[in-house]
């Protein structure tokens, strides 16, 4: 019954994004904005079912094919929520769903420590149970344990307690994900009608970039004033730290540069919407050339001169949103970058 519920959401959807494929002169900023962001939360949405329903398959009589393809489904299901990761208000905020989604940074392994108890458990789980249980357990790096960490070898995660926790989490992010998109739709009147969601918006995406410089690069690089550190780093025990920042960053092209170009060609300042265009492409081009892991790039000299000026372009990148084009706009920052601890 959820399943076929999630399924009219997105076939819903298919119908209500479409005006930002005929975007005019007319479409408002936060028009496009909602517009982009519905279409990427019914990707998030349609992803999360695939890796459901690869994670049953799986479980139904593993074996190596059906692995694969889980962990395929499951990188795409992490894009699909890095990319609109800059979305940080709004439906997203309800229940703590971002924490949901992702917990991190993980400083104290409570996502092994949640992972193995469950194991031990005498009974497994359901996603209503997880539903209930920490956000340590519920998202994707919940599943990145269970796929890739050393504890786990090959035949570990076809025993019968591992399956049905991994069914359990995969179920629980189909529905987070597929209420998420609901009550983003949902949500469009308001933040159309609101002129302060123009701001929001854009702040929302410098915090994204200064996390991204700052957090999701700069501490595990060693950047940050304490010595480098990989395992402070998004996605490290499956080698998919750079994939997943680079997913971030295009999720930027084709979530937030559209708007941001309809906000800055208003402002009559179109040139420094090119500028950032310009810098985006190039900072998606820098992290297209990297190794998709960070921690074996810490102790290779070639590859962390490349994660070095995939930091500098990010550095860039923020600076531009942050100072000059927030300037142009007169945004108002009023908030410190969220550490996550």
């Amino acid at each position: 019954m959820m399943a076929a519920f999630r399924r009219l959401g997105l076939l819903a959807c298919a119908f209500l994004a479409a005006p930002l494929s005929f975007a005019t002169e007319n479409t408002t900023p936060r028009e496009m904005w909602h517009s982009a962001v519905e279409m990427q939360y019914a990707e998030l949405s349609a992803a999360s079912e695939r890796l459901e329903a690869s994670a049953a398959r799986f479980c139904q009589g593993p074996d190596e094919a059906l692995r694969q393809r889980l962990e395929d489904d499951w990188l795409s299901a992490y894009q699909a929520w890095q990319a609109v990761r800059f979305i940080q208000f709004g439906p997203v905020e309800q229940n703590s769903r971002g924490w949901q989604l992702q917990f991190w940074p993980d400083r104290k392994n409570l996502v092994g420590r949640k992972v193995n108890g469950w194991l031990k458990a005498p009974d497994a789980p359901d996603a209503e149970v997880i539903a209930g249980d920490s956000v340590a357990i519920q998202g994707f790096p919940a599943l990145e344990y269970l796929l890739y960490d050393d504890a786990m070898d090959q035949q570990a995660l076809g025993e019968p307690n591992a399956c049905a926790l991994m069914q359990a989490i995969t179920t629980h992010l189909a529905d987070t994900t597929s209420a998420l998109h609901r009550d983003w739709q949902a949500f469009g009147e308001h933040y159309l009608d609101t002129s302060d969601y123009t701001e929001t918006t854009l702040a929302s995406a410098i915090q994204a970039l200064e996390l991204l410089e700052d957090k999701r690069l700069g501490e595990p690089m060693g950047l940050k004033g304490a010595p480098a550190n990989g395992y402070l780093a998004e996605a490290w025990r499956s080698g998919q730290t750079v994939c997943l920042v680079e997913s971030s960053l295009e999720g930027l092209r084709t979530g937030f540069l559209p708007g941001l170009t309809a906000q800055l060609r208003e402002a009559g300042a179109l040139p420094l919407a090119e500028a950032f265009r310009d810098q985006l492409d190039k900072t998606l081009a820098q992290a297209s050339e990297q190794p998709s892991g960070l921690v074996s790039a810490l102790d290779d000299e070639a590859a962390f001169r490349g994660l070095q000026s995939l930091y500098l372009d990010i550095s860039q990148l923020r600076h531009l949103l942050g100072n000059e084009i927030a300037a142009e706009l007169g945004l108002v920052r009023g908030f410190n970058s969220s550490d996550g601890d």
